[in-house]
């Protein structure tokens, strides 16, 4: 009997034994588990200016392990704002977001993601921005969570996919590269972002755009004028290539300067916006400050307008976008129904001007903008006055679709501006009837012809303009 009970002790043991280490070789796998799963310890958006506005095009994911591949597969998705995003590509990237040579490691890791524009709600198109109403102006959203689900990830060094999810506030973390081609910001009677051209040199003379803002871009934050739309196109190749260095022509390229106003432009920011682009000029003395264009949309047109009137001797050319203009009625005569005062008469008659406006345009109707006012301009004999007068506003980023009818600036971003109305037919029918919207000619069918010279677009015919 003791003999059975001391063989029993002696399996009774062995079975605790076993258990013990069968219970340790568990914990050390749950331990090596936990320190081999992969972590998203930070989550950045990428935002890009489209014709729309600004968009989340891409997100990246920051680990807590350096990875050796990223995939997706049936079970990965994202969400941003709470819509749901059609992914397009994944891969390992820089903190930035940029793409990785094969085989590089790294701790990061970008989604990039379809882009939409909804125009029923524009909320539902996921935007960092929204809207006021009541002030007129755009903000930054207060809260934009990210939420990745199922993403396949593996970690340096370990041959097995790993199934990552994670859910982070993410509008703190803001990447913004097309606002960063303006590198050059500072503050002189009012703040602004610039872009240099790349190919300035010094002894040769850079021609330079000045972008006025709407009033939805007003305020302290440089990132609304430069996100809210695609005036990042204007440091671009296809439209710097058109600017040519005075002199010799030999070097392309063109500076741009986007100051912000507090609130609305007015005339009471006249002199400000002067002494601004005085202090860049100083700042840069390659420019010629023989060519200085200004061009603005909608409240920014308004303001290109006020400071050609004030500013008669100052700007090379002017292009007034969706702007409202004002004009008096002289008779109710149907040939000549239209006439300015004698201070625009006078300011504008030598002055380069490009208007370009939209039919659909319902917050400033062109009925009652530029189109009595560009006809009044003609019929007092100016010259080197042109207007491109469209239909829509058709996209281009998005094929198809049709925005606010106000948003004509999207075709000067696009480099669409080509065709101008005649003139002559302006000049010879009654009222506004020589002018017709267009859009297959973009703008009009005639084209921009000063001394015999034909310009192909907008900036070819503004390369041209010299004070």
């Amino acid at each position: 009997m003791k003999k059975i009970l001391q063989v029993m002790g002696i399996l009774a043991l062995g079975v605790l034994v076993f258990w013990a280490g069968s219970q340790v070789q568990a914990r050390g796998r749950s331990d090596r588990a936990g320190k081999n799963s992969i972590t998203v310890v930070q989550t950045k958006i990428v935002l890009d200016s489209y014709e729309f506005g600004p968009a989340v095009s891409k997100i990246v994911l920051e680990t807590d392990k350096p990875l050796s591949e990223a995939v997706l597969n049936s079970e990965t998705a994202v969400a941003t704002a709470g819509i749901a995003r059609q992914i397009n590509d994944v891969y390992l990237s820089d903190a930035q977001g940029n793409r990785l040579d094969r085989y590089t490691k790294s701790n990061h890791v970008a989604l990039e993601l379809a882009v939409d524009y909804n125009t029923e709600d524009p909320a539902q198109s996921a935007s960092p921005f929204t809207f006021d109403l009541s002030t007129y102006r755009n903000y930054w959203v207060d809260s934009y969570v990210v939420k990745v689900s199922g993403l396949g990830l593996k970690r340096s060094g370990s041959g097995k996919l790993q199934l990552v999810s994670s859910e982070q506030e993410a509008i703190e973390n803001r990447l913004t590269p097309s606002a960063d081609r303006f590198s050059d910001r500072g503050t002189s009677s009012l703040p602004y972002a610039a872009y240099q051209p790349e190919s300035a040199a010094a002894g040769e003379k850079n021609p330079l755009i000045v972008w006025l803002h709407g009033i939805g871009e007003a305020g302290t934050d440089l990132n609304f004028p430069l996100l809210s739309n695609k005036v990042a196109a204007l440091t671009q190749e296809e439209i710097q290539s058109q600017f040519t260095s005075s002199g010799s022509g030999e070097q392309t390229g063109a500076y741009v300067l986007v100051p912000q106003a507090p609130t609305a432009w007015n005339e009471q920011y006249g002199e400000a916006l002067i002494e601004t682009i005085d202090a860049y000029l100083a700042n840069n003395p390659d420019i010629d400050s023989d060519r200085i264009y200004l061009a603005g949309a909608s409240n920014g047109g308004a303001m290109t307008l006020e400071m050609g009137i004030h500013y008669p001797d100052y700007f090379a050319a002017l292009v007034p976008i969706a702007a409202p203009y004002s004009y008096q009625t002289a008779s109710d005569n149907d040939d000549k129904p239209y006439s300015l005062d004698e201070e625009t008469l006078s300011a504008l008659k030598d002055q380069p001007m490009w208007l370009i406006h939209s039919q659909a345009d319902t917050t400033i109707p062109a009925s009652e903008s530029a189109l009595p006012f560009y006809k009044a301009m003609i019929d007092a004999g100016f010259e080197n006055k042109w207007i491109s007068y469209y239909e829509s506003a058709l996209g281009t980023d998005l094929p198809g679709q049709v925005y606010n009818g106000h948003w004509a600036w999207i075709y000067f971003f696009n480099n669409q501006v080509t065709g101008v109305q005649s003139r002559e037919n302006i000049g010879s029918m009654s009222g506004l009837s020589g002018l017709v919207a267009t859009n297959p000619t973009r703008g009009g069918a005639s084209k921009a012809t000063v001394d015999g010279i034909e310009y192909s677009n907008i900036f070819d015919w503004l390369n041209a303009q010299k004070k």
